[in-house]
């Protein structure tokens, strides 16, 4: 297992891609909407989402620093970020 924090402050854009590996997010803080496969959800702390590979998905409309913890299945790390 891979896991990351992911912080996206108001206005920035999250660069998820695709990616080979099931992933699961557990909101740890701040509000905002999950998009997967051009369907929203609306996110919270606490809550958590399973996104399956290969499916496109992004985070955004938050007016606070939204920071969630990544997890995906095992292999090579790669980047959250730039």
């Amino acid at each position: 297992m891979i896991c990351g924090i992911l912080l996206l402050r108001p206005g920035a854009r999250d660069k998820h891609t695709t990616h080979p590996r099931d992933e699961i997010n557990y909101i740890l803080s701040g509000t905002g909407y999950l998009q997967v496969m051009g369907e929203s959800v609306k996110i919270e702390k606490g809550m958590v989402y399973y996104v399956s590979k290969d499916v496109e998905h992004h985070f955004y409309g938050n007016d606070e620093t939204l920071v969630v913890l990544c997890m995906f299945g095992g292999g090579k790390p790669f980047p959250l970020s730039d």
